[in-house]
């Protein structure tokens, strides 16, 4: 039996129109089933976080490349063992304990900075005589350094005077800025030492001073900042780990003082602080 074409036609576009509606409800369940819940859109990163991922990155940076030279000899030692010559397995073992060290330092400073970067760092305050303090740190820093190339000269008046802070951290602070002095002053021929109190002043003056090859004004106002040097290359080749200077800087201010830096080329270059005293 033949269908009227009229009827034929409804039923084409009913069976059209039920195919349609089945595709457009599994397309609308097919949305709903994918998650609604999405990331905010990202603010604008402003200088605080911008600080923090260059810190992260510099860090990441310093420790990358002690870390793959210690990987390196070990994986070469332990494969070429019996193939290698005495003196090559030492060779080998004194970089790795050298960039160990290298790697201590590092992990040692961050932790120092760490803490002194707190809002209320936590100073072991005693009464101490500070020219005896640093005195004391400079004959340490002498016995250290052994070769040094420089003329190390003190100017320390041997009268008292007394000061509030936390000797460790003082100590730190000293042997930092010799220590950058040795081992940055390239062509450096002497590192004058002073600390003095002005007259009529409340708070003592400490100067360490070099004559070798100076800083660029320009470069001066970073010489703080963690991780920056002035000759990137040259300054990871005599040591240091880049962070002696902040250290420096928190170890100061943590004791209500101020520090800074001047130079000329050619001329060398000065690191000043000063600390309270005891009334």
């Amino acid at each position: 039996m033949s269908l009227p074409p009229w009827l034929a036609a409804v039923l084409a576009i009913s069976w059209i129109g039920g195919i349609l509606l089945a595709w457009k409800i599994g397309r609308s369940r097919g949305k709903r089933s994918w998650p609604t819940a999405r990331p905010q859109p990202r603010e604008p990163k402003n200088k605080d976080e911008l600080t923090r991922r260059d810190f992260v990155a510099n860090v990441s940076h310093e420790l990358r490349t002690p870390v793959s030279i210690i990987k390196g000899f070990s994986d070469s030692l332990i494969e070429d063992y019996d193939d290698l010559p005495e003196a090559r397995q030492k060779d080998f073992l004194g970089k790795i304990q050298r960039n160990a060290r290298r790697l201590n330092a590092l992990v040692e400073d961050l932790l120092t900075l760490a803490k002194l970067e707190e809002s209320a760092p936590s100073l072991r305050l005693e009464k101490l005589d500070f020219h005896a303090l640093f005195r004391t740190a400079t004959e340490n820093l002498l016995a250290s350094r052994q070769n040094l190339k420089a003329t190390l000269s003190l100017d320390i008046p041997p009268s008292e005077l007394m000061i509030e802070g936390d000797a460790e951290k003082l100590v730190s602070l000293i042997e930092n800025l010799i220590d950058n002095a040795v081992l940055h002053a390239e062509g450096a021929s002497e590192i004058k030492v002073r600390a003095r109190k002005e007259k009529g002043e409340s708070f003592v003056v400490c100067s360490i001073e070099d004559d070798g090859q100076g800083i660029a004004e320009e470069e001066l106002g970073r010489l703080f900042e963690c991780f920056y040097r002035v000759d990137k290359g040259r300054s990871r080749e005599r040591g240091g780990t880049g962070l002696g200077l902040s250290i420096a800087r928190e170890v100061v201010e943590a004791h209500g003082g101020e520090i800074s830096a001047g130079s000329q080329l050619g001329k060398g270059t000065v690191f000043s602080f000063r600390l309270p005293t005891l009334s």
